[in-house]
Formats: C-alpha cells, structure tokens, sequence
C-alpha cells in the first residue's frame, strides 16, 4: 500500500507539471532562466560593449536568491580575453528579476566573422534551470564603411586573371588582385575559388574585370553587408569587362 501511494504521488506531480498550457512554468515553481534564448552584438573595431541580460525567476520569494554563471567554453569561440561574465547574479527579495552585464571587448575579432558567446545558468539542486544564452558576437567596420566580399571561382587558368575595385568618386584603386596591373597572382589555384573580404567607405565604385587570354574563364560574386550586388558569370566576357555599383 505504501508504494501504490508513492507512485499515485508520482503520477500526480508529473500530471500537474505537464498539463499547463497556458504558462511553460508554473508561478509556484522554482524555475529560473534567460528572458532570450539569443542576441546579436555588434560593436566598432577597437571597442568594447556592455550587454544587460535580463534572467527571470518564475516565483517571488522573500529572500535574495544567488544564481551561479558560467560561460559554455565548448560552445563558445570568443577569445576568453574578450569577455567578462559575472560567476554569478542576484534576484532580490520581493523580485522575480536580476540583471546580468556581460562586457564584451575587440580581441581577435574581425568585421568577417561572427563568434559566439554561449552562457548558461548553474544547476542547481533546488532550482530549475532554462536553455543557455546564445551570443552572436560581430565588428562593424570603421568609420561607417561598407563589407564588401567577393567570390573569385577559378577555372583551369588562374594566372590569367587581373581585377581591380576602383572608388569612382576619389579616382583611386581601392582592391587589386595586384599591387599593380598584371596578371599571375592567382597561379597555382586552378579549379579552386577565394574568398576576399574587406571593408571601404560607401559611395560609387566600379569592378574592373581583365583576363590574360581573352576567354573569360572566372566567375565574380560581390555582396555589401551580406546582400548581394554584382554575380559575373565565367563565360559572359571575354578580356574585360566592368560593373558599377554603389555602397
């Protein structure tokens, strides 16, 4: 009898906990977690960011409640210089809500990449804990500048190739496959394709596309802050080509 009465315990507590609807977690419940489950950060090259995390508790009580913090070191790519993540945070009595402030600073980051910053709440014996906090962590290029990247995908005659970036409004190159006009830079890359990422103020420009033999042969793809703005195909030109657009 003692064990029958045991298990109807069981069955009533997992029956109230999985029949709510209406609310994920019961207010009398010891549940604490994340207002988000992610966030993107961008911040200048050279600075620093402070994000205030939000943590909820789903019950109020008349006691501060301490919550342990820890940074996912398996899940996070950020330079462990570049954070600092509190251990731990404070819900005060009489509240259901802590504030947590992550500092973020540029060590090894870069404008091209995105890193993460995964964070999550300690378990605890008498507390229930939410999903971890997802940070997608980015640079902004200076002085308001524009992302450019393009695709360069070969064909068997890489050496063949020249381009140049030229800034319309200042009359100057601003990219080249080579510090000056000629071609080979790209010898030795047959059938492979590169990637060139790199930052320049907006306004008006003009992709100036060469090949050596007159054939084409290489293919262009440019995008500016991930939206796409000029797609040459290897076959659509053959010793020059050009295309303007502005940033």
């Amino acid at each position: 009898m003692k064990n029958l009465r045991i298990l109807l315990y069981m069955f009533v507590a997992v029956f109230t906990l999985n029949s709510c609807t209406d609310e994920v977690d019961p207010q009398d419940t010891p549940y604490i977690t994340f207002a988000e489950s992610s966030m993107d950060v961008t911040f200048d090259q050279g600075g620093s960011s402070t994000q205030s995390v939000v943590i909820y508790a789903a019950n109020i009580t008349d006691q501060d409640r301490t919550v342990g913090i820890q940074v996912n070191g398996a899940s996070t790519d950020v330079d462990p210089a570049a954070y600092v993540v509190p251990t731990t945070v404070t819900i005060p009595a009489g509240s259901n809500e802590a504030m947590l402030d992550i500092n973020l600073t540029d060590v090894n980051m870069s404008p091209f990449a995105v890193q993460t910053l995964v964070v999550s709440i300690v378990a605890d014996p008498m507390i229930y804990t939410g999903g971890d906090l997802t940070i997608s962590v980015g640079l902004n290029c200076p002085n308001n500048g524009v992302k450019v990247k393009m695709v360069l995908g070969f064909d068997s005659w890489p050496e063949e190739v020249y381009w140049r970036l030229i800034d319309l409004d200042a009359g100057v190159i601003v990219l080249a496959s080579n510090p000056t006009p000629a071609y080979g830079a790209y010898a030795g890359l047959a059938n492979t394709s590169i990637t060139i990422q790199e930052c320049v103020n907006s306004g008006n420009y003009q992709l100036q596309i060469f090949d050596g033999y007159g054939d084409g042969g290489t293919s262009y793809v440019v995008s500016a802050d991930g939206v796409q703005i000029a797609n040459v195909s290897a076959s659509s030109y053959g010793g020059s080509t050009s295309v303007d657009f502005t940033l």
